[in-house]
């Protein structure tokens, strides 16, 4: 199954247990395909280095690098959509996110954000909670 993981679903699974962080194991172990693009990943490497996160990182006796590195060796690194929609208001960067879907045909985006997920739906591909997709994916290995 192909998925789009917006990146505060990365951020928690990449530091915390829970459903995103099992999101992250299925990507690892392949029964996801994950993809990302250069702003994407831009995103993500910004957001570990807060400060906020610091502890956190000490914590795990890990580094944001390593982190990062970690997390693009799970996903397939695709170009940047030419062509992105301007469908949310509230965070502009977000449509991003419906573009790479619609681009690598993915089934499901999975997300914490609750703009992205008021629209349940874009152009046929699921706007999911990380709760909700690990329902779904239990669903269809059983």
């Amino acid at each position: 199954m192909k998925v789009i993981i917006d990146t505060n679903v990365a951020v928690s699974g990449l530091l915390w247990s829970g459903p995103p962080n099992q999101i992250l194991r299925w990507i690892r172990d392949g029964l996801l395909t994950a993809f990302a693009c250069e702003k994407t990943t831009e995103e993500l490497k910004k957001i570990l280095n807060y400060k906020k996160f610091s502890k956190r990182f000490l914590d795990l006796n890990t580094t944001p690098e390593e982190v990062f590195a970690y997390f693009m060796n799970l996903i397939h690194y695709v170009p940047v959509p030419k062509k992105i929609p301007d469908i949310i208001k509230q965070d502009p960067f977000d449509n991003i996110f419906l573009a790479l879907a619609v681009q690598n045909n993915v089934h499901l985006i999975i997300s914490g954000d609750d703009h992205l997920l008021a629209k349940k739906k874009y152009k046929n591909i699921q706007i999911v909670t990380p709760n909700e997709a690990c329902h779904v994916i239990e669903t269809i290995k059983s």
